[in-house]
């Protein structure tokens, strides 16, 4: 997402491939009215969703749902509340809030049972962003046997025009070489169309890199 791709979670259970039941892996998505699929679909492709294994992640940012786009201009940083509400069959230890991929803030929940033997915690905290910036909230659950659970929100975007956000050299340096892998790995099995699909990609990718830092 640092590299200018604006892209939005989904989830897959992978049964069959991992050994995990039907439905381990889901996606949540919020919507302000009832439930159809149209409007669930449209609240996918928005981002106003968050992915789990298990615990139930709500998060909003200055009262807005993941997915949303705030725009300012002027100031250089901008101080957001991130109001979170966990919901988790175990206790969770930390929530982390994350400004473009790093982990600015760890929130210790104090979770209380409720009448359904579910743990639940109500907090938040304000953060400080400074240009365009992307922040998102997630958390992992310890289960018995060894087996983390985590779920994670979208991102929401802070777009500001006169601050664009640089992608980092290691994160593109990380594209580039595994479009080449799979370039190399492909090449003998792929028609021609599916081979520039890849090549366009790392065109893309080493445009970035010219002005990554």
């Amino acid at each position: 997402m640092n590299c200018g791709f604006r892209l939005r979670p989904t989830a897959g259970t992978a049964s069959g491939v991992h050994p995990v039941p039907l439905g381990f892996g889901r996606v949540y998505v919020h919507l302000d009215g009832p439930f159809r699929y149209d409007a669930w679909m449209k609240g996918l492709a928005a981002g106003r969703s968050f992915v789990t294994t298990g615990p139930m992640l709500l998060a909003d940012f200055d009262g807005k749902p993941p997915g949303h786009r705030f725009e300012w201009r002027g100031s250089p940083a901008r101080r957001v509340r991130v109001n979170v509400k966990l919901i988790s069959e175990q206790p969770v230890k930390a929530i982390e809030i994350l400004r473009n991929g790093d982990v600015i803030s760890q929130l210790a929940p104090k979770s209380k049972q409720n009448g359904d033997g579910a743990f639940e915690a109500d907090l938040g905290e304000s953060v400080t962003i400074q240009g365009t910036s992307w922040l998102a909230v997630r958390c992992w659950e310890e289960r018995p046997g060894g087996r983390m659970r985590f779920a994670h929100t979208a991102p929401v975007w802070f777009d500001a025009p006169d601050a664009p956000l640089r992608p980092r050299k290691r994160e593109v340096e990380w594209l580039l070489q595994r479009t080449r892998d799979e370039i190399t790995r492909s090449e003998a099995l792929l028609p021609p169309e599916a081979l520039a699909e890849y090549r366009e990609a790392l065109a893309a990718y080493e445009a970035l890199a010219r002005d990554a830092q």
